[in-house]
């Protein structure tokens, strides 16, 4: 997607130095002394905070930086455990293991508001996942026991329906839900048990396990995020224990193959990946040290890393989104310091120095324990 108006001014004053120099580097993180905040309104990123405030901030990326959305942070009165969003960015669902799910709307300017009064939508289920499908219309939840459920969206407002009966998954930790782009596909993370494979239905939300699982490499390995590209031809796969990311080509069926020269090396901890909307690159948030891997990704599948990755955060970063946008990444971390930044996405044709500006913004009190972020307009 075309990057903003900004990207495009300060590309055409880049000194031609600058562009040798970055020249084949495809996107890349740089830190700028003083950074030129983010333009642009009705763009915000969403983050879940841990018990010690038991909150989901808002964040509008606009002219002055990083700033709260209305009566940011909101609390919900018990820890989240997992977010999701619609893709129109209507409403927010936030979970908590506590064992409800709750539900806001996101307002013309970003504020939240509780949905059902502030009463839990959901009650009786204790997610450690959630993951609206691509239409919009389904939720799927994963908990510990581990089963994964099905909950149909009312548009009108935001209310869920539960769909028929819970899907007994394999043995593992459910963490991460995916869909394929085309809605077919469902890939969901166990842990130390892998991936299981599904095939999903978007006309009834009809969620079906193929006999099909994805084993991690090895004992002790365990599988903690997922991403696609946008065509839906790749799988990635943050798996820790090894060297990190894996990856593979997916088939019609959801069968997966792994691409050669899998599995790549991120930073230790891998603990979310994200590919940008374009399908040209590949981020990797690593927990334990602290950074985030980036990669270019090629048409045929080839991965290869960013010259300075891996790219320093703040402790513990723990997920990743892209904003709608497509020109902004929110990075949240655990471990404070900061508890919540957002870098701006470079390339070699558009950068300046420092062409990844960083804005450091804490969600609650410090810390505050961010481990979830989503994006909406």
């Amino acid at each position: 997607m075309v990057r903003k108006f900004l990207s495009r001014i300060l590309a055409a004053v880049l000194p031609l130095c600058v562009v040798l120099c970055l020249a084949g580097c495809g996107k890349f993180f740089l830190r700028e002394t003083n950074p030129t905040p983010p333009s642009g309104t009705g763009n915000y990123f969403y983050v879940a905070n841990d018990s010690a405030t038991a909150s989901v901030a808002g964040l509008a990326i606009g002219t002055s930086g990083i700033t709260n959305t209305s009566n940011s942070p909101y609390s919900l009165g018990v820890a989240p455990s997992a977010m999701a969003v619609t893709p129109t960015g209507s409403y927010i669902y936030v979970a908590t293991l506590a064992g409800a799910i709750y539900g806001y709307s996101v307002g013309s300017n970003g504020a939240l508001s509780l949905l059902n009064s502030g009463n839990a939508l959901i009650t009786n289920i204790s997610p450690t996942a959630l993951r609206v499908d691509p239409s919009g219309n389904w939720l799927i939840v994963v908990d510990p026991t581990p089963e994964a459920f099905v909950f149909a969206i009312n548009s009108s407002n935001g209310s869920l329906t539960q769909q028929g009966s819970p899907l007994f998954l394999d043995a593992g930790a459910p963490n991460h839900i995916l869909f394929t782009p085309n809605n077919g596909l469902v890939y969901i993370a166990l842990g130390t048990g892998g991936v299981d494979i599904c095939t999903f239905s978007q006309s009834t939300g009809a969620l079906t396990k193929t006999n099909k699982i994805l084993r991690t490499m090895g004992n002790g390995f365990s599988d903690s995020a997922l991403a696609v590209d946008p065509a839906g031809k790749y799988l990635f796969v943050a798996e820790t224990g090894g060297k990190g990311l894996r990856e593979f080509s997916i088939a019609t069926t959801g069968a997966l193959s792994e691409m050669t020269g899998s599995p790549f090396q991120t930073g230790l901890g891998p603990a979310a990946v994200l590919v940008d909307s374009t399908g040209s690159y590949v981020y990797v948030a690593n927990r334990t040290d602290g950074t985030v891997s980036a990669f270019s990704l090629s048409a045929t599948g080839g991965l290869t890393a960013i010259t300075g990755s891996p790219f320093t955060t703040g402790a513990q970063p723990s997920d990743l989104a892209e904003d709608t946008s497509n020109t902004y990444l929110g990075v949240a971390c655990t471990g404070g310091g900061p508890d919540f930044q957002v870098f701006t996405i470079g390339s070699a044709a558009s950068a300046t120095p420092g062409g990844l500006i960083s804005f450091a913004k804490t969600t609650g009190s410090n810390p505050s324990g961010a481990f979830a972020v989503v994006a909406a307009d």
